[in-house]
């Protein structure tokens, strides 16, 4: 019966988001297609930035099997200088501290994607199995959101 009870509720709350997208979100809009999907602007964001090193180190790690823990720290990083030189003012010159917090920025970027990955990987039965894979090498091939750790 408490079954019945919470999927009643979800009905009603999805009827209820339905209602209001309809009323904002025409079929024109439903149907576009994006024609651009990570530009410039989008990577210097910590959205875009996070979205882009989830996708370069999955995608490294899929088409070539190789992710060591470093790989999307190093993508990272490279991202958040890439958007300290690009969003720099022509009239002001690059300063030392600007590129620190571009490098802090990039730790923060990892940990995001880190975070998302960590979510969307399956989830592991048996800890100790866990903790010898992890003390022997990898020799399996990974896929897309296999744990980074």
């Amino acid at each position: 019966m408490r079954i019945e009870k919470i999927v009643g509720e979800i009905l009603f709350l999805l009827t209820f988001i339905f209602c209001i997208l309809t009323r904002y979100i025409t079929v024109d809009m439903l149907l576009q297609i994006p024609q651009e999907f990570f530009t410039v602007q989008s990577m210097i964001t910590l959205t875009g930035a996070t979205g882009a090193t989830f996708v370069i180190a999955n995608g490294i790690q899929m088409a070539f099997n190789f992710n060591p823990k470093w790989l999307a720290l190093i993508i990272a990083i490279i991202l958040s200088l890439f958007g300290v030189y690009e969003s720099h003012l022509p009239d002001k010159p690059h300063l030392l501290s600007d590129y620190f917090i571009g490098i802090i920025n990039g730790f923060l970027i990892y940990c995001t994607a880190v975070g998302a990955s960590q979510i969307a990987a399956p989830k592991t039965e048996n800890k100790q199995k866990e903790a010898t894979r992890r003390l022997q090498p990898n020799t399996t091939k990974r896929t897309f959101f296999s744990p980074w750790f």
